[in-house]
């Protein structure tokens, strides 16, 4: 009986990764009923993680926050073992807010910290962390004041004009004080999933490379990247240490640095995280046919993201891959360049990316039947499968 590993991530704006992955294997097993199929819907560490992975948990708790606003919010986290997975996007998600609310010169990360105070006086010390999608760009000044740093300016006063610290604080700050930093949060272990690898700050930093997603004009832009360049200096001085430049540092507006500096947690890959605390290598090893996907795959898919990871591990293990998208941009030199042996895409058939999208779950539950019938031995190379 031929062993096919499902592992999706999801297709955004579209599926979740666990109904994509339902989808796929509702398709294969229409056309060969008795396949051998292991779903495993994963996500990089961005928004969608703490789902992606529930089912392998222990128990989901709710803990009190705030989004990215101030506005009071529950945000769960989930417990496995010792251990707590938290996904930063439930408490300082850029989908918490409208479009007319977004701007990160108004935004906190202030919930996120809330979060790992309440975990750690629960007596947890070991956390997992998913960072991505945030609306934040304040370097986690915001997390950092919610476990008890203060930052102050020139005059010795509080650097923040407002509640909470925001991307507009930081130009403010001049010192910082972490008397008020209690014994627990500073036994804290942290691992941070991290999906990207950006630096702090510059041109390929957080302002200008996720700024504007989140709703920041040029100026905004100009003033977060100022802010920032003056937090590293203070920091600098504060630490004898400069990490803005460590890859992951301009994850999540600025968090990933501070999480970094402030808490001594390692960044990590997204995937090479949850695929060591899932055994994913070893269900790999044990498939003869992996399957993974997401809604758009292109170059960012293979620099870090999930499927890059199932590639690597794919090309290591010498095991057959497939990839089923939503909509592909990779060329066939770079699909052959990294395993690939076959790919299905729903706009090779669909055109439409409104249709496409609204009917999602039958489009990839069609894809996958057609899929299943090449369920045998290769015989060639990598092939792109052309629906017509």
């Amino acid at each position: 009986m031929t062993k096919v590993l499902i592992i999706v991530d999801k297709f955004k704006g579209s599926l979740t990764a666990r109904e994509a992955s339902s989808a796929i294997a509702r398709g294969l097993l229409s056309a060969v009923p008795d396949l051998d199929i292991e779903q495993v819907p994963l996500a990089d560490g961005g928004e969608g993680t703490l789902e992606a992975v529930e089912m392998f948990g222990d128990e989901r708790i709710l803990v009190n926050s705030i989004d990215p606003l101030g506005r009071k919010i529950e945000v769960p986290v989930l417990r496995t073992g010792e251990r707590i997975l938290c996904e930063m996007a439930k408490s300082t998600g850029l989908h918490l807010l409208s479009k007319e609310e977004r701007n990160p010169i108004n935004t906190t990360s202030y919930g996120l910290g809330m979060v790992f105070k309440e975990v750690a006086q629960m007596g947890y010390k070991s956390i997992l962390m998913g960072i991505g999608g945030s609306a934040t760009n304040d370097a986690g000044t915001g997390m950092l004041e919610a476990l008890g740093y203060h930052f102050v300016d020139s005059e010795g006063n509080n650097s923040r004009r407002g509640s909470y610290m925001t991307g507009a604080d930081l130009i403010n700050i001049a010192g910082i004080d972490d008397t008020s930093v209690p014994a627990y949060i500073r036994k804290l272990k942290i691992e941070v999933a991290c999906d990207v690898r950006n630096p702090l700050t510059g041109p390929c930093g957080a302002s200008h490379v996720y700024g504007p997603q989140k709703g920041a004009s040029v100026q905004d832009i100009e003033s977060l990247e100022s802010g920032m360049q003056n937090f590293v200096k203070v920091v600098a001085r504060y630490l004898g240490r400069d990490l803005s430049d460590i890859p992951g540092a301009g994850a999540a507006g600025g968090v990933g640095y501070a999480l970094a500096a402030f808490m001594d947690a390692k960044l990590l890959s997204g995937w090479r995280v949850l695929f060591d605390f899932l055994d994913i290598e070893s269900k790999i090893e044990q498939a003869d046919v992996v399957i993974t996907g997401e809604g758009r795959v292109d170059l960012q898919s293979i620099s870090g993201k999930l499927l890059d990871g199932v590639v690597e591990i794919c090309l290591r293990k010498k095991r057959r891959l497939w990839v089923i998208c939503g909509d592909n941009k990779l060329p066939d030199r770079d699909l052959e360049r990294i395993g690939v042996e076959r790919l299905f895409s729903v706009s090779q058939f669909e055109p439409s990316k409104e249709r496409a999208i609204a009917n999602a779950d039958y489009h990839i539950e069609k894809i996958s039947q057609l899929a299943a019938t090449f369920l045998k031995p290769p015989t060639s190379n990598r092939q792109t499968i052309k629906i017509k």
